[in-house]
């Protein structure tokens, strides 16, 4: 049996979506069909896997229905025994129904190794959508193969990457975490760029931070703010991660029952940064005052310089004709001690 490997990505334009089909490699192989035993096959993860926190239920129902559409590809082993190269997951189906055997497309003997990969590459490519573990494995597997300037260029397209170095490292890196936190980042529940970031901490440290974010509902930017004040207090401070997460303000915020999900979130983050700039949270509580105290317009708002560095505020005034643009400027001109509002931050600090 002749096969020809392509791959197929769909690419979704600004205006409408399009089919882009580019060649990896339009190389003709044969294959054997064989009846082989479930029992027969290495179903432990392989150096061609690319399958990780998956559910089989969908398949299994598929199989029960219609049998399997897809032959696994496979290559012999020594001992008579054989390896996946494609099919991972509808194996593992086959074995949980308690199928005896399946028919198999035997590789050649000396089939490339590589040429397996984007064999198997391809097979996932056209029937389902990786999640972001496993483009890391399907990267990191390429490594063995390619450089990763060759990498970037041919591949994280393929995989709706973007096409840079620190992005592959990112990806790269996921292979080194433990399944916990892999599984969250499988989920979309860590982010990426967090999880990239890891590796640097070690293993209790990570845990602790994968529980943290997984445990609420943090945005994607949030836990990636979260994460920088949680390693610069604990360098600065001389603590750990761990001592940083536990402290009972935090803990505090994560057991009040009267907080729901997101409160919590913004409770902590406000938390985390007073933590870790604490002058600049002062200023802006004694800036606040002081421009409460003037007691100006409704719907006008007077905002420092950012973290009271500059020498340029800014007033912002919503009005909806210019009869109220007009009071409302009007006031502003006759409010006592506004000549004094670029001081209104400095009074505590100095006082």
């Amino acid at each position: 049996m002749y096969k020809k490997i392509l791959i197929h990505i769909l690419i979704n334009g600004a205006d409408q979506g399009s089919f882009l089909q580019v060649v990896m490699m339009k190389k003709l192989f044969q294959s054997t069909s064989l009846q082989v035993e479930i029992s027969d096959i290495d179903l432990n993860p392989g150096p061609f896997c690319m399958s990780f926190n998956f559910d089989l239920d969908p398949l299994k129902a598929s199989i029960e229905r219609f049998g399997i559409l897809n032959s696994p590809y496979l290559l012999s082993n020594s001992d008579g025994s054989f390896r996946v190269v494609a099919g991972y997951q509808r194996l593992l189906a086959l074995r949980e129904l308690s199928w005896s055997d399946t028919v198999c497309q035997i590789l050649p003997y000396n089939f490339p190794p590589f040429e397996a990969l984007l064999l198997n590459l391809h097979d996932n490519l056209v029937h389902r959508r990786l999640n972001s573990v496993e483009k890391g494995m399907v990267l990191h597997r390429l490594t063995c193969f390619l450089t990763k300037e060759e990498i970037v260029t041919n591949f994280l397209p393929i995989l709706g990457i973007p096409s840079n170095r620190q992005m592959l490292e990112q990806f790269l890196c996921l292979e080194e975490l433990e399944e916990t936190i892999r599984i969250s980042v499988a989920m979309e529940r860590l982010s990426l760029r967090v999880a990239g970031l890891m590796s640097s901490l070690g293993r209790d440290e990570r845990l602790r931070i994968n529980d943290l974010f997984v445990s609420l509902r943090w945005s994607f930017n949030l836990q990636w703010q979260a994460f920088l004040w949680i390693t610069e207090i604990a360098g600065r401070e001389g603590r750990s991660v761990r001592e940083v997460i536990d402290d009972k303000r935090i803990v505090a915020i994560k057991e009040n029952g009267k907080m729901n999900s997101p409160q919590k979130v913004r409770a902590i983050v406000g938390q985390l940064r007073k933590w870790r700039f604490p002058i600049i949270v002062e200023y802006e509580g004694s800036f606040k005052k002081g421009v409460s105290d003037l007691s100006l317009p409704s719907r006008v708002r007077v905002i420092p310089p950012q973290f009271f560095e500059g020498l340029d505020y800014k007033l912002e005034i919503d009005f909806r004709d210019g009869k109220e643009l007009r009071e409302k400027v009007e006031r502003l001109s006759h409010i006592d001690g506004l000549e004094e509002i670029a001081d209104f931050w400095k009074v505590k600090h100095n006082g």
